[in-house]
């Protein structure tokens, strides 16, 4: 892996220097900006991330150690390798109670430079999980994001609370690191708005809602629960919700009757009292999508949940579910999920 380096320092020479350094040897480190000042360097960091940021003391606007203590209220993880011209036992007394990695002097000697690289690489990677640890969080991360996603669409607000809250409570008791948990955030909002955006493409005039995280765990709990409710309010504005009722009672009827094999469109566009063609072309209006697709979906995500039961059997969950022919059961599932019932029971230690 190539961790993000970002070097801030007003003097080109130096700039040209290190990234000579950085390009020559096998660092494990990619450079991802420059800047002259700290104030430009603020800007990269909210755009880049960098795992490690390499900065003059003495800049024009906002000073190194200035800089420092802002970019760490961005994020408390980055690691910091400060360059100075001067040999002053201030500064470097100052750096080490801001966490600072490193103090270099200028002229930078390159097997210093290269060394001290290599002491703050080798930190980065103990406090970085392992790709097993990675890949299981990717895993999670899907689950969470389908569940969560689910749910925003049912306009289940009551039950969205409660997952959030037991998904922030479980990368707690992880122990996850705040950059962890941050980055654990913006990967399920990704998952979340473009799960949600495909299934509103069809609509007009949709304003997405946006998000922005800062550091610490609270606010990014608060933050992504308020970012999940706006998307049910956008929903609920789009469908006009308590004006087109009839819809929504077919909806409901969905929801109750889904295992009922006999379930049909016509079934249901007769109980509400609608043309079947009428009643289609409504609901995808309404629900932004088909009614084969929204009962498939509806079906797949109730048997995902039973298939996590390991008491269950996979073909008592199709019967139950709305399928009574097996195959085509298996076959719709890995359609929609990319595994097979019993594959997916895999990935949960279930045979």
């Amino acid at each position: 892996m190539m961790y993000k380096v970002l070097i801030v320092d007003d003097e080109k020479l130096i700039k040209r220097s290190l990234s000579a350094l950085l390009k020559k040897h096998s660092t494990g480190f990619q450079l991802v900006g420059e800047a002259k000042d700290g104030e430009e360097a603020l800007e990269l960091v909210q755009m880049h991330h960098p795992h490690l940021i390499i900065t003059d003391i003495r800049m024009p606007k906002l000073n190194g150690l200035d800089f420092i203590q802002k970019a760490r209220s961005l994020n408390q993880q980055i690691k910091f390798m400060i360059l100075s011209g001067y040999d002053e036992f201030t500064y470097a007394q100052q750096a080490l109670r801001y966490g600072v990695n490193d103090f270099l002097l200028k002229p930078i000697k390159p097997e210093l430079f290269l060394t001290a690289l290599e002491t703050v690489r080798n930190e980065i990677e103990l406090e970085s999980p392992s790709k097993a640890e990675r890949q299981e969080q990717l895993s999670f991360i899907t689950l969470t994001a389908e569940d969560i996603s689910h749910l925003i669409w049912m306009l289940e607000e009551q039950e969205l609370v409660s997952k959030v809250k037991e998904t922030h409570a479980y990368l707690l008791q992880k122990h996850t690191t705040q950059l962890t948990m941050k980055g654990f955030y913006e990967d399920l909002v990704t998952y979340v708005s473009s799960t949600l955006e495909k299934r509103v493409k069809e609509m007009k005039n949709v304003i997405i809602p946006e998000i922005t995280f800062p550091y610490g765990s609270d606010e990014l709990h608060n933050r992504f629960l308020t970012y999940c409710q706006e998307w049910m309010i956008l929903l609920k504005q789009v469908r006009n919700i308590g004006h087109k009722t009839t819809i929504l009672n077919g909806v409901d009827y969905i929801n109750t009757h889904f295992a009922d094999h006999a379930l049909t469109l016509q079934k249901v566009a007769t109980i509400v009292g609608m043309s079947p063609s009428y009643f289609s072309m409504e609901f995808k209006k309404e629900m932004g999508e088909s009614y084969k697709c929204y009962v498939t979906k509806l079906r797949i995500e109730k048997a995902k949940t039973l298939l996590k039961n390991p008491l269950s059997k996979s073909y008592d969950i199709a019967e139950s579910v709305g399928y009574g022919d097996y195959p085509h059961f298996t076959k719709t599932f890995k359609k929609s999920t990319g595994y097979t019932p019993t594959q997916f029971r895999k990935r949960f230690g279930i045979d």
